[in-house]
């Protein structure tokens, strides 16, 4: 039986010229042995059960049309409950092509064009373009940063509920980029105002497996069956198993009239079905893989572990903490760059490619995000870059 050790997980491995995207051309005036630490996939092997599925899929005659039938739901509906507590029935569930657009469907289900939809920022930037580019009004809320932990503004987000023409609520649950893993507290309050207010909520929780502080993800859904009624999650193994090519997501849905709702939008947008190799994948992932992400949970810790000793608190630049996810948000303003400066310096001069805290909308400015979900030998040389350029050694 293979062990997924800190050697699994230090193996080089080369993504360069296989149409990876976090791989592809980098922005101008990037050095040539730039290091990619943008994009969120990972630099792992995909699980090997997950690669042996995909092989006895291509090894078929006939790739017809593919049902994704009850024993499917019934394996991820056993995940959910084994590593989250979460009760959930195989008739809640829905195949989609990705996140995003099961998120995209539910938006446009639920909040008509001009109708408000709250996003609290900063947050994974195609939240907005999805709203926006929909006709949906985007409404903002800005997180709060009390000291390194960021909170909602239950106050701000309640000003924004009660207009009349508020209709969705998108939460960001574990957060990208903050890496906050949300408290059942937390959610509850949140949950509550939407109720009060008749908003629906849509939760994208594609992160929900990657928890690095040793505790349960709390799915909105799970806080209390008043707001598992109002709630469409969006999950997917893909990001989990380091399988982001392969369309494998599903929407959670308990109330039956809101799945029947949301079901019509996709089906209209032609998002129905996945394929026999989508199946496949997603049931070794979520079927035979935990000892595989076990692994990948304590060697990413030890990533984490590595930052928060390169950046500690109060220097110049300071990793926030990581609850979950494998993204760092570092925290630069301490450098008193402006914003363009921060970029080059990370890229042309450091020669690490990041994600510009801007692009995340509001209290983005200043920070830079971090995919550490790389080898370590990488993640270290990557540092030594950062803190060269920056003047920390």
């Amino acid at each position: 039986m293979e062990r997924f050790d800190r050697a699994y997980f230090d193996a080089p491995q080369d993504r360069r010229n296989t149409g990876s995207i976090k791989y592809g051309t980098p922005p101008a005036g990037a050095p040539e042995d730039v290091i990619p630490m943008w994009v969120a996939d990972m630099d792992f092997p995909t699980p090997p059960a997950v690669a042996a599925a995909l092989r006895r899929a291509g090894e078929r005659t006939i790739f017809g049309y593919t049902a994704v039938d009850g024993s499917h739901w019934d394996t991820v509906a056993s995940w959910y409950h084994r590593r989250m507590g979460w009760k959930t029935e195989p008739d809640w569930f829905s195949s989609v092509p990705s996140v995003l657009s099961g998120v995209s469907a539910a938006v446009r289900t639920f909040a008509a064009p001009g109708e408000g939809v709250v996003l609290c920022q900063p947050v994974y930037y195609p939240f907005a373009r999805i709203i926006s580019g929909c006709g949906r009004s985007l409404r903002v809320v800005p997180l709060r940063l009390e000291g390194t932990r960021y909170t909602f503004d239950y106050e701000a987000i309640e000003k924004e509920l009660r207009r009349v023409d508020c209709k969705v609520f998108l939460l960001c649950n574990p957060h990208n980029p903050v890496a906050r893993v949300w408290t059942a507290e937390e959610l509850q309050r949140l949950g509550e105002l939407c109720l009060k207010n008749h908003v629906v909520i849509v939760s994208d929780e594609i992160h929900a497996d990657l928890i690095l502080d040793r505790r349960r993800h709390v799915p909105m859904a799970s806080v209390s069956p008043e707001i598992a009624q109002i709630t469409v999650t969006a999950m997917a193994p893909t990001k989990t198993f380091n399988m982001a090519g392969i369309p494998a997501a599903h929407l959670i849905i308990p109330n039956a009239d809101m799945r029947e709702r949301v079901s019509a939008t996709c089906w209209a947008s032609g998002m129905a079905g996945w394929g026999v190799a989508s199946m496949m994948a997603a049931r070794a992932a979520y079927g035979e893989s935990e000892p595989w992400l076990e692994g990948l949970l304590d060697y990413l810790r030890g990533s984490r572990d590595l930052l928060y000793e390169a950046f500690p608190a109060g220097s110049p630049i300071a990793c926030l903490p990581v609850e979950g996810t494998y993204l760092a948000w570092l925290d630069c303003r301490g450098l008193g760059l402006t914003e363009e400066a921060l970029h080059d310096l990370f890229l042309k001069k450091a020669g690490v490619w990041l994600d510009d805290g801007d692009m995340f909308g509001k209290g983005g400015q200043g920070f830079m995000r971090l995919n550490f979900a790389c080898q370590r030998d990488t993640l270290t040389e990557a540092v030594r870059r950062i803190k060269t350029a920056a003047g920390m050694n």
